[in-house]
């Protein structure tokens, strides 16, 4: 892979709607994208299906009420690139969009990138009975986990550890092993829940925190189960390869 390839041209994210799901670096995976995206003449627009901290107003622009379609637009025009979500919580998160406004704005748009999970700024999630709220013309989904949770207790670093020690059959103090995140990032109930039908690719962010060897089983774990694309990188570092 050429050493300046673009994320998105890795991940091959094409017109329409692309979901990020999991823990461990969606936002700032889904920002790296809009700006690749963008910066080459892609009108973009960065929204939600759940609860975002608003993107830095002055890199990304104001966020805008989806009903706002002059300033949606104008905002596309001058930048190529518009936040679009809710209005802000009792946190100050940005609330998530119905599939009926997502519908309205892939008419203005030709990319939509969803944050479409929520991981309380864990590493680690295993998806809960109604997530992830993947938007119903979903065409891609990537799948991000953050490496730093290896080695840790899967209570300390994982979402919905309820659900993982579960499904992965241990308890929820076992330590987090290549072999069980792999079976997280590529099992039907993990982060390959409702892909069926969808492009789905794997992120596994943070490698920089694992040495090569645990980043080499955590791959071979999840291609062991699933046929996904599988790429790795350290996103603060703006670095990433396909494995």
């Amino acid at each position: 892979m050429p050493q300046n390839m673009c994320l998105a041209d890795l991940l091959q994210v094409r017109p329409g709607i692309t979901a990020l799901v999991g823990a461990g670096g969606k936002t700032t995976a889904m920002l790296t994208l809009a700006e690749e995206l963008a910066g080459r003449g892609e009108r973009v627009i960065v929204t939600t299906t759940t609860h975002i901290f608003p993107p830095d107003p002055a890199r990304y622009g104001p966020g805008l009420p989806p009903e706002d379609e002059q300033a949606i637009r104008q905002r596309l025009e001058q930048k190529g690139l518009a936040v679009v979500t809710g209005p802000l919580d009792e946190r100050g998160k940005c609330t998530g969009l119905a599939d009926g406004q997502l519908e309205q704005l892939l008419e203005q748009a030709d990319c939509l990138l969803v944050e479409a999970d929520g991981s309380r700024r864990l590493p680690c999630k295993a998806p809960g009975e109604r997530e992830p709220a993947l938007p119903a013309r979903t065409g891609q989904v990537i799948g991000v986990l953050g490496l730093s949770c290896l080695g840790q207790p899967l209570e300390a670093a994982c979402f919905r550890v309820e659900i993982a020690a579960q499904r992965l059959g241990v308890p929820l103090d076992a330590v987090l092993t290549p072999e069980l995140l792999g079976r997280i990032g590529a099992a039907e109930w993990g982060l390959a829940k409702h892909t069926q039908g969808r492009r789905f690719s794997v992120l596994l962010n943070q490698k920089d925190t694992c040495g090569p060897d645990a980043l080499r089983r955590v791959v071979e774990t999840i291609r062991a189960e699933n046929g996904a694309q599988i790429v790795s990188a350290a996103l603060q570092k703006h670095e990433w390869n396909e494995e």
